[in-house]
């Protein structure tokens, strides 16, 4: 299924999907805890955690659409891909 229409039954049924997006939502904030505190309390701040775990997982799924459906990856492969362009490296501790 497409990622648009991944969205767009999301609005139509709700909770569809959701336990999905929740789980990689999930997995994203996990990693942004463990490896990115300062950006996490700076979103935090601006009140900006929850739109950017979305934008971020929305990414993230939409990069694995393209690499899985697209461009006929496999998934483990895909996934790795993914983990390695949308989640961060770890934050040096001087900055």
């Amino acid at each position: 299924m497409h990622p648009r229409r991944l969205r767009q039954n999301r609005r139509i049924h709700p909770g569809y999907l959701m336990s999905g997006h929740d789980r990689l939502s999930s997995l994203i904030f996990e990693h942004w805890s463990r490896y990115h505190p300062r950006m996490l309390a700076q979103l935090r701040r601006q009140n900006l955690l929850q739109q950017t775990l979305e934008e971020t997982a929305e990414r993230f799924t939409d990069l694995l659409y393209d690499l899985t459906m697209v461009r006929k990856m496999e998934h483990h492969q895909a996934w790795e891909i993914a983990i390695r362009e949308i989640l961060l490296p770890e934050e040096s501790p001087s900055t």
